[in-house]
Order: structure tokens, then sequence, then C-alpha cells
């Protein structure tokens, strides 16, 4: 990976003053004033969620983990960095910044660090330690001396058959610590969703009678062949001939269900030959990749081990790294089977494969997780398959937190991966559900970040008989109804999407500065950018748990196939491209006609009763929804920009970035 390695002042000179912001001004709500003597943090009081009962305030004794964050970054700063990075001719064209760099630039000063440090030692904290790059000091104390310091109350909750406790006053600072405390993380324990599902027979039939019908309706394809036990590939005859099928049949295509390694890099065009240099992207051997876990991983690795042998991959030694206190929780194993076993179908053998494993999926410790794997710089990208509404962060500052920390990693030259949710447009504030408008009508966080690639899923079917030439089995995608996607009020359009998302998207909706943003540009941001295979029942992944074989789908298995995906491609060009986001709308735009009335990229007219085209290195999907408007041809908030065609991405990325209008 190249690097800037001259001093960072030259950037600062063309950029201007690159000082952290500390006091963030949040784009929803109104905070409380502050109490006499103190002022408020980004940290405010928990929301209501359904359900939720007040159980009154917990004991003053209860132990606290907490993590102080101490800034947040400038963003207007990070986007002029992001464009120099992507400019041909510029010094820091394809030159990304080290973690010591991001640190002098954006983040506090040791002076800032030892100040809140010795103030929280006076006030009775315990363990203090501050993570490397001075963004986070991380101490323990009690419930009662948290609710003093910090002038705030903590309650017991009762919520969706679990109790959890969280903060009913926002939290806030002495005036002696003006500007050097943004949020603090802890005061509540509300835990993070997995976007999981199993594979479920009763619903598998009621998905293929759903999809029969819809496509049948729009697009005329045969109906005469029935659906086949779940699990099962028959090879079709002739046409309208009655023979067993798993999917919609397309001509005489008969569709794969249930799907390994193999079947995955053959759906997604990854080239075949497993002896070569890499000189196709056959694997990511020269890409070091990362996930984000939780609890003990015994028998995650187990189970990595027997996937790897039922189908014949190479044998690789993940790297566990504990941002936090180790946990013995095996409530989640399931999740990161599916994580650390699809993204290795599709990498085969990454350089190295870290498990960042967090404490819990809290806000507190999933922000030490994630400043852990930007501080380490070690992984080029890395995979979340898990979210919450993105009220909650909003609301405990938490998301302007991690998006501080996803926009470091990103001028590093970072990427990281996250699953958009299977809520639909909702996200899930009780459960992940796989049918939309199930939750909050708003959008899954931290996939809605603009500092992170948004992944919704498809239903995917393949031609379980035939290749094409370049040995993809692909035959079309859809819309998997679950996937999250829509707009978010939360967080705001990046400078990547703009032409292409849904115009709504490029509306500003205020005319003030945000948290470094410049005035009179702000808009929401659409999600997700991209989707791969999420149907956990017409198109689920076939992995072990627990030592037995499932199938399972949801965004949770997108995501890594995503991310795996983009690992290939960096690896594939010796890891010269940084973060990714605005790589891929570029790629789509090279493939797009740009219309100076509109100011949008418009996609090609797709062949009659075509269900997906190629654009750049994009399978576009346009049938389908997920409780917004029906997927059409071109960007949109059921897919994004579509699923990866590996081998095409690699063949058409830009390796130069050319501005937009």
């Amino acid at each position: 990976m190249l690097r800037f390695t001259g001093a960072l002042a030259g950037a600062a000179l063309v950029m201007g003053a690159l000082a952290p912001v500390q006091a963030a001004t949040l784009r929803t709500g109104p905070m409380a004033a502050a109490r006499a003597g103190f002022e408020r943090t980004a940290t405010r009081e928990f929301p209501a969620l359904r359900g939720m009962r007040d159980l009154g305030r917990v004991s003053d004794g209860m132990p606290m983990h907490l993590a102080i964050n101490m800034g947040h970054v400038n963003r207007a700063a990070i986007d002029t960095i992001l464009r120099r990075q992507l400019t041909p001719g510029d010094a820091l064209y394809h030159r990304y910044l080290t973690p010591a760099e991001t640190t002098r630039a954006f983040n506090p000063s040791g002076s800032q660090v030892n100040a809140v440090g010795s103030f929280l030692a006076s006030a009775g904290f315990r363990n203090l330690h501050a993570t490397p790059d001075n963004l986070i000091m991380i101490g323990d104390t009690t419930a009662g001396n948290a609710s003093r310091l910090f002038a705030t109350e903590i309650h017991k909750m009762a919520l969706n058959g679990r109790t959890m406790y969280a903060n009913v006053r926002p939290a806030l600072i002495p005036f002696a610590m003006h500007g050097m405390i943004a949020s603090v993380q802890g005061l509540q324990n509300y835990t993070m969703h997995s976007y999981m599902k199993y594979t479920s027979p009763a619903a598998h039939a009621a998905a293929m009678a759903r999809l029969r019908a819809q496509s049948a309706s729009r697009h005329k394809l045969a109906t005469t062949l029935p659906v086949g036990r779940l699990g099962s590939i028959t090879s079709p005859t002739a046409l309208n001939t009655p023979v067993p099928c798993n999917g919609i049949p397309l001509g005489n295509v008969c569709t794969e269900n249930e799907y390994n390694a193999q079947a995955f890099r053959d759906a997604y065009d990854v080239a075949q030959n497993p002896t070569s240099d890499n000189t196709w992207g056959n694997t990511a051997k020269y890409t070091s990749i990362a996930l984000f876990t939780e609890g003990d991983m015994t028998s995650v690795l187990s189970d990595l081990a027997l996937y790897e042998q039922a189908n014949n991959l190479p044998t690789i030694h993940p790297t566990i790294i504990h941002p936090g206190i180790p946990s013995p929780d095996t409530s989640g194993a399931d999740e990161f089977d599916l994580d650390t076993q699809s993204s290795q179908a599709m990498t085969q053998f990454p350089q190295n494969q870290y498990l960042y494993d967090d404490t819990s999926l809290t806000d507190a410790d999933t922000e030490v997780g994630f400043d852990r794997f930007k501080t380490d710089d070690l992984a080029k990208t890395g995979s979340a398959s898990f979210g919450e509404c993105d009220v909650v962060p909003d609301t405990d500052g938490a998301l302007v937190d991690d998006d501080a920390i996803f926009a470091e990693a990103a001028v590093q030259g970072q990427t990281v991966f996250a699953s958009a949710g299977d809520n639909g447009t909702t996200c899930p504030e009780v459960a992940s559900t796989g049918v939309p408008g199930t939750g909050l009508p708003t959008q899954s966080y931290p996939a809605d970040s603009p500092y992170v690639i948004s992944v919704g899923g498809t239903s995917l079917f393949t031609d379980a008989t035939t290749r094409n030439p370049n040995g993809s089995t692909y035959a079309y995608e859809l819309v998997w109804e679950g996937t999250g996607g829509g707009i978010s009020a939360i967080e705001n359009s990046p400078f990547w999407q703009q032409g292409v998302v849904n115009p709504a998207c490029n509306t500003p909706v205020i005319t003030v500065p945000v948290e470094g943003q410049l005035p009179g540009v702000l808009s929401d941001r659409c999600v997700p950018d991209v989707s791969m295979d999420a149907d956990d029942n017409l198109s689920p992944a076939l992995i072990y748990v627990g030592g037995a074989t499932e199938g399972v789908g949801g965004t949770s298995l997108a995501s890594p196939l995503a991310m795996a995906s983009w690992a290939l491609i960096e690896s594939a060009h010796g890891n010269e491209f940084g973060f990714a986001g605005p790589l891929l709308y570029q790629l789509y735009k090279n493939y797009t006609s740009y219309s100076s009335t509109t100011g949008l990229y418009t996609p090609p007219t797709p062949p009659v009763g075509a269900l997906t085209q190629l654009i750049g290195g994009f399978n576009d999907t346009f049938l389908g929804t997920n409780g917004s408007a029906a997927a059409l041809p071109g960007y949109d908030t059921d897919n994004g920009l579509g699923s990866f065609d590996v081998q095409v991405s690699i063949g058409t990325m830009p390796s130069s970035y050319a501005h937009g209008p």
C-alpha cells in the first residue's frame, strides 16, 4: 500500500486548518438546555422505543464501563483529502495517510488527553487508558458516580423481553471541560441486531409463489415448471417440460438454491483457475480483510475449518484481536459463522483475516472496535453484519463518533462494509424480521454512515447446468423484499453520490454548517450503495453452524460477500485503491450518460424482458421492491448500484478519478 510519508503541513496549506471539531452540532432533535455550570455533549437521553417500560433508577453501585469520546473530525477537510487522493497529478493521489498522520491532523492533542484523564481520575474513575489515536478515553466507574459527574440519571428498562439500562437525561460536562469531551458512551447497554436469517421451507414456498406471480405478470416468463424440494438442484430438459426446478425458469435455465463456496464464486464471476498468480483476481492473497465480531470465537473457528474442508478451500488461521474485555458470550456465534465462511468462500486465501472481537454489540464497545481497526491499519477492508436504528447512535452521540472513525479510516485507504438491514425501508428497533415495514421509519447504522459502504440484499438465481463462456453461472437477481434501503433523515449524502442517487437525496435540507459540512449542501443519505445475495429462502448460503450445515441469509450474508468482492478487486490491482465509495460511483458513472439538464446520470435502456443488466462492474436489478418504490434500471434504494461482477469490475475499475459536474 502506498503511503503519504511527507509532512502533513503541505496538505494543511491547501485545505486550511485541520483542527478537530469538538462540539458537534447534530442534525436531528434539539438538545436539552444545559444546567448552570455545565454544557451539553452529543449524548442525549435514550430514545423511547416501542414497548419500552421504565423500571426506575438503577442502584448507585452498579458497575459501568464507559468510553469518553474526545473529538470529532471536520468532514469538509476529510472530503478534501479524499478528492485529492482520487485526483491524478495531485501529491496525495493514491497515497493514504498513516494512523499517526490522521491522529496529528484530526484528533485531540496529548495535553487534552491528559486533562480529560486527570479530570476523570479525580472523579473516581479507575483503569483509565486512552486509545493510541487520542480519540477515546476508557475507564470504569459506578452508575451513581457517572450520574453525578455527567448530571444525568440512569434507569433500568424492560424491552422486548430483556432488561437493559439507559440514561433518561442528557450527559453534561462542567464548563472546565469545555471542548474536551464530545460524548459519553456506555450510559446505555442497548445492543445492535445481527442481520442473519435462517431458511424456512414454508417461507420458501410462499416466497416462490409470490415471485412466480410477479414475474409472470411483468415479464411473461414461463410458469409451468413446478417448484422442486428446497435445496435440490435439478437439470431441466426442454422448455415447459414439467421437471423439478428451484427458481423461476428463465427460458431454459433452472436455478440453484443453496450456495456453497464455488457456487458463489461462479455466480459473481470470480475467475476459476486457483493455480494462477492472481492475474485475474482468483484470490485476495495480497489483501488483508477484517470482520467485526463479538464473544467467544471457539466454535466459529471450528465451523470455519469444517467449511474449508467441505468446500476444498485453503486453510486460514484468523487473527483474533480483542479491542476491549474478552467475552465468553456465544449467543451470536451463528452470525459470525456466516461472516467468516462467506468471506472465505469468495476470497479463498486472503493475505490475513482479522477478527475484531468486541466485548458486546453496544455502541460503547463497537465504537472501540471500529477505532481499533482504524488505528491498527492492518486490514484494507472490513465487514460489520449488524446494526441498529440510526436514531439510537444519533441520540447517544455514537453516530458522529463512529463517523469520525470511519472518515479517518477512509483517508487511510480503508473501507468498511455494513449490512443495510432486514426490515425493508425501516430499521429493526426490536428485531430483524426479513419483512419490510416492521420497524422504525429510518435507516440502519452504521450502514448509512457516509463513510461506510451500505450493502443491501438480493435474491440470486444461477444456471445450475450451464456456464457462459467467461465461467459465470449468473442468471439474474431480484430485489429481496427484506433488504434495508431508503433515505436517511439523519446522515448526509456524500459528494460521490451526487448525480446518481434519488434526486430526493440531493436536495439541501438545511443551509447552516453541521459537523464540518459546507453551508447549503446538506442532503439526505441514500442507501444501500451495493447489494449481494441475502435471500434466506430462495438463495441461502449453505454454511456450518454448530458443526452441522444450515441454510442462512439476510444482509449479514450480503455484507461479507461485498467486502470480499472488493478485496478481490483490490488484490488484482495491487491494493492501489483507497476508500471504495467514490470509486464505485465513478465506475457506475463511466458507463452511464450524464444530462446537464437534469444533473443526473442515466443508465442504458435494458433489453426487452431483461431482469438485470450489467453497468460497469455491477449487475443492476430492476424487479421487485423492499417496500419503497419498485426497483428500476439504474441506482435505486432497493439495491443501490447492484451486485458485483468481480471479473468485470477488475477490468473496468477506473485507475484515476475524474470529477463529475
